[in-house]
């Protein structure tokens, strides 16, 4: 992962994707689970969550050395891929915390109902976090740090609304 450095204003970068790989993942995450979660048995929805995880990070890691590519005009540089790589990490990740009781379900520790709404307000309350985080280390405020999280977690509350709506 980057190391975190800091901006001509003292806010801190270098950071920027982990938050929005975590961010991103999640999202999607959810959007698989909610999508899938009345008609596909639980085990097979951890297991296609995870396996577009790891597409999108394929994917993104792809983008990202193409950029690279574009931008140098040279041949492959696998520094840049590798970097990609572990910059895209936290898109697979972030969401490991939701996934993990997602998970509890496919091993009958939790009803399949009870672990996917888990799982989606797992997503949520992550959602929420992370963009309080991420506010903090731009050194803003408590209101904006805490606007900043409302606005990531309606993202993940507009997927539960789907979820239920859809189911």
């Amino acid at each position: 992962m980057s190391e975190a450095r800091e901006d001509e204003a003292g806010r801190k970068t270098g950071r920027a994707s982990a938050s929005a790989g975590g961010i991103y993942g999640t999202i999607a995450s959810m959007a698989v689970v909610a999508g899938g979660a009345e008609h596909t048995p639980i085990g097979r929805l951890l297991v296609v969550t995870v396996l577009t995880l790891g597409i999108f990070w394929l994917a993104h890691v792809y983008a990202n050395a193409l950029a690279h590519h574009l931008n140098a005009a040279d041949g492959l540089d696998w520094r840049a891929v590798r970097s990609a790589m572990a910059d895209e990490w936290p898109l697979v990740t972030g969401p490991l915390p939701a996934l993990a009781i997602l998970a509890l379900g496919a091993l009958d520790v939790l009803p399949d109902d009870v672990a996917i709404r888990l799982m989606l307000w797992c997503g949520v309350a992550q959602l929420l976090g992370w963009g309080i985080t991420f506010a903090r280390r731009q050194r803003w405020g408590w209101p904006m740090a805490l606007t900043t999280g409302a606005v990531n977690a309606t993202f993940g509350i507009l997927i539960v609304v789907l979820e239920v709506l859809i189911h």
